[in-house]
């Protein structure tokens, strides 16, 4: 019986080693490829609440391990590290970075994430921001967190589209027809200042809604965020002297107060009554952009109108208006220091301009473009070229810059542009001797204009040449400059938005 079972033990040794063999190999075997890729409930984690009172909100996500074998990650970091406003804890520990974690094949592990805000603190960002970051065999990802961080009206997107920025709307959810909802009926809603009003995203004005922004309005949006009035919606901003609208980026510290290109644009299409008065729109990328809806091929058939008084545009890094097959009546319009054009006109359209400044000293990277340039076509988004012949009509008016041609236009195939301006400072090489389009125009003027253009102060120095220049006929309709002040007291207006003071 010895005997017989003794023959046996080699084989049982062996078969006994191979188990234990691959039981270790089994135990042990992590996936080790440079490309791994964890899978998370959610690519951001955003706390949505608009806090009322000093408080603590927990959300998690799951981290999945998609692959049969185990995964260790290597690292997860809080980015802020302990700076942060926000806690993690991985698994059932606290802190900022962790080291190998691991998760089985197939599973997942929970990460609890934390935030603590005051609400009230007026120095605190409007936005808070950080990340997790998870690096595995090499592979680092990221997992987006967002807070609020003080009271305010807060909009964030519910719908998202490869081909439109992410948005948010005034009625309701979206569909297919259109921006948004066409089952909720329109609404006419009223922004007051009681609170700012964030906007992470864009918010939709929809066909047949009114927006209407009240004096004193505090309008902020994140990157890349702006307000989008779509076909047939109204935008009605009704600032003051002493208290405008004013739109601007999120942030809130002292070295994002100059800086261009914190937010995307105010996007006007065409089929409301928009009218904007006394405000201040600063450091976007296009301040304005108003045309005619460009997914659409003509014949346009509503109206594209805007009225804009009494407003600057300023500190853009592209674009301060940017118009096309439009039709704008702007006194009291100034736009300054901006990255490519002040102001662009392109294809069909009225343009008429009163007492406005387009002034150009763009300072954060060289400048080739003009001031102020006119184009007789625009290319739409289908790649449909669309030709016109604009009118500009331009009065009492100053084009300035530092550049030899702040004033030009580009005809193409055989198109035209037709011109009325009169007693307007323009800097242009240009052949602008045709009286029947241009009279009385300062042209090249070597001497100082403004008080001073380093501060952007372009109130009229005590001998500058804009003084006394303008037609008493324009200054009668356009009364008070941008401060305020009689232009006609004198029987003599002065060119641009401010009327000299002594």
């Amino acid at each position: 019986m010895i005997n017989s079972l003794r023959k046996y033990v080699p084989l049982l040794t062996l078969s006994l080693g191979m188990l234990l063999l691959f039981s270790c190999r089994r135990d042990d075997d992590f996936f080790e490829g440079n490309d791994a890729s964890l899978v998370f409930s959610s690519p951001k984690v955003s706390f949505d609440t608009v806090f009322t009172t000093l408080g603590s909100v927990t959300k998690n996500i799951r981290v999945f391990n998609p692959y049969k074998e185990r995964i260790k990650i290597n690292n997860v970091r809080l980015n802020g590290g302990s700076l942060s406003s926000f806690r993690i804890n991985v698994d059932g520990q606290a802190g900022t970075s962790f080291q190998e974690i691991e998760i089985a094949a197939k599973d997942s592990i929970f990460i609890f994430i934390e935030v603590t805000v005051d609400p009230n603190n007026q120095s605190s960002p409007f936005v808070i921001e950080d990340y997790i970051e998870f690096t595995t065999n090499g592979n680092a990802q990221k997992v987006d967190l967002v807070a609020w961080g003080q009271n305010a009206h807060y909009f964030t997107p519910i719908t998202f589209n490869r081909n439109l920025p992410d948005y948010s709307c005034l009625t309701g959810p979206n569909n297919t027809s259109g921006p948004c909802s066409n089952s909720i009926p329109a609404v006419d809603v009223t922004w007051t200042d009681d609170l700012p009003y964030v906007i992470y995203g864009y918010v939709v004005v929809d066909s047949a809604d009114v927006l209407t922004i009240e004096e004193g309005v505090d309008v902020h949006f994140h990157s890349n965020g702006g307000l989008w009035v779509f076909q047939g919606g109204t935008l009605n901003v009704r600032g003051t002297k002493d208290k405008p609208v004013t739109f601007q980026g999120n942030r809130l510290e002292e070295q994002y107060r100059d800086l261009p290109g914190q937010w995307d644009r105010i996007w006007i299409n065409e089929g409301g009554n928009n009218e904007i008065d006394y405000a201040v729109i600063k450091n976007a990328f296009i301040g304005l952009q108003v045309e005619v809806l460009p997914f659409n091929n003509p014949p346009y058939n509503l109206p594209s109108s805007l009225k804009i008084n009494n407003t600057r545009i300023e500190n853009c890094s592209n674009i301060g208006l940017l118009a096309s097959i439009y039709n704008i009546d702007a006194n009291n319009l100034i736009i300054d220091n901006c990255g490519q054009y002040n102001a662009a006109l392109r294809a069909a359209g009225t343009y008429n301009f009163k007492h406005c400044t387009f002034v150009n000293y763009f300072e954060e990277e060289p400048r080739e473009t003009p001031a102020f340039f006119v184009q007789n076509a625009v290319i739409n988004a289908l790649g449909t070229q669309i030709s016109g012949t604009p009118e500009v009509n331009m009065y009492n008016s100053i084009i300035d810059g530092n550049l030899e041609t702040e004033f030009n236009i580009d005809i193409i195939n055989n198109g035209s542009i037709d011109f009325d301006i009169q007693n307007t400072i323009l800097k242009s090489k240009l052949n602008l001797s045709d009286q029947n389009q241009f009279k009385n125009l300062i042209l090249n003027n070597p001497n100082p204009i403004f008080k001073n253009i380093q501060e952007s102060d372009y109130e009229l120095i005590q001998n500058s040449i804009a003084k006394d220049q303008g037609l008493l006929t324009i200054g009668t309709q356009v009364q008070f400059d941008l401060n305020g002040n009689d232009r006609t007291s004198d029987q003599k207006p002065d060119l641009g938005v401010y009327e000299f003071i002594p």
